[in-house]
């Protein structure tokens, strides 16, 4: 349904044939009549036009109480003890102390690798730090890990909720070779060879280092490094979206048929295809809980008319 046509229909500024077509949206499913039953007690309880941010929240409310299930899933937490070394940059205030370090003589242990393969996963580092890793991402962990820093390698995509050490930074080297240096923060990392990269920060600070040039973000920035273009762009990022990983859910802010694909594809490690009739549907807001793509697919369906159905296993048509 598209979102514009309930809001005029809640306030009252529909045409007949307007109606008419609600009419018919109402009459598919019972909770599309409990929706409209929910967005008119909350225009009688403001006194004042339904806005758009209400009919979302509503939904979203709606598809949780749709959706939700009478025992939270339990993640399996690992621990890790001994893992190897990357070399990497340090945060602008580290950036000697570190230097320093990294040229000292040290014993070289193999690494550990972490791998997440069609689920999420949660794992707690020595040091307490804890990491949500999206599918289909692989970490390496140094060997003098917490030693002197802490040292670490991702491909794919990953939360990361970092212990606060002034004395051991928190360092970071991407596909691409990226550094991210922190000491005691809260972002998202995206990053596979030949991908534009993403770094959204939910809390504290963090520096960037591609190349020669290192950017600071602060808590409710990003960065988008375009490997093809060569270019860095910051700017501002959603609180929800950057801890979609730690969270469990799935955040969307007017995104349309294929953004919403992408944002599938990256949390499910599974293609997605998407029909040239699509792109007639509304634009998706929300933040959904994970409780499995076919629900998701369902709730998204239901608020903006998109279809889905399964080519195999690892295939899903949007249409």
């Amino acid at each position: 349904m598209n979102w514009e046509l309930l809001i005029r229909y809640i306030n009252n500024e529909t045409t007949a044939q307007e109606n008419e077509a609600l009419r018919a949206w109402l009459n598919e499913r019972s909770e599309n009549k409990l929706i409209i039953k929910q967005l008119q007690n909350k225009k009688a309880q403001l006194m004042e036009p339904v806005k758009e941010e209400v009919v979302q929240a509503e939904w979203t409310k709606l598809v949780d109480r749709i959706f939700e299930q009478p025992t939270a899933k339990t993640r399996s937490i690992n621990k890790l003890y001994t893992v190897t070394g990357i070399a990497a940059t340090v945060l602008l205030a580290c950036f000697l102390g570190w230097f320093a370090m990294n040229t000292k003589s040290a014993k070289i242990v193999a690494p550990i690798l972490v791998k997440s393969i069609t689920g999420r996963r949660e794992i707690i580092l020595p040091d307490g730090s804890q990491v949500f890793m999206a599918p289909n991402s692989k970490l390496e962990i140094s060997g003098d890990f917490n030693s002197q820093s802490r040292r670490i390698k991702l491909t794919g995509e990953a939360f990361f909720d970092v212990k606060h050490n002034a004395k051991k930074p928190f360092i970071i080297t991407t596909a691409n070779q990226t550094k991210v240096n922190v000491l005691g923060t809260s972002f998202n990392v995206y990053s596979r060879a030949g991908f534009t990269e993403e770094v959204k920060v939910a809390t504290g600070l963090v520096g960037v280092v591609t190349g020669n040039r290192t950017t600071l973000l602060k808590a409710g920035e990003q960065l988008l490094h375009s490997l093809k273009e060569q270019s860095i762009t910051k700017g501002r990022t959603d609180m929800h979206d950057a801890q979609s990983l730690q969270n469990g859910t799935l955040y969307f802010s007017k995104n349309n048929v294929n953004q919403v694909a992408d944002k599938l594809e990256r949390y499910y490690n599974i293609h997605i295809q998407v029909a040239p009739s699509a792109a007639k549907h509304a634009a998706f807001s929300g933040e959904m809980k994970d409780y499995g793509i076919t629900k998701v697919l369902y709730g998204i369906g239901f608020a903006t008319g998109i279809k889905y159905k399964f080519i195999n296993q690892q295939t899903i048509l949007l249409f």
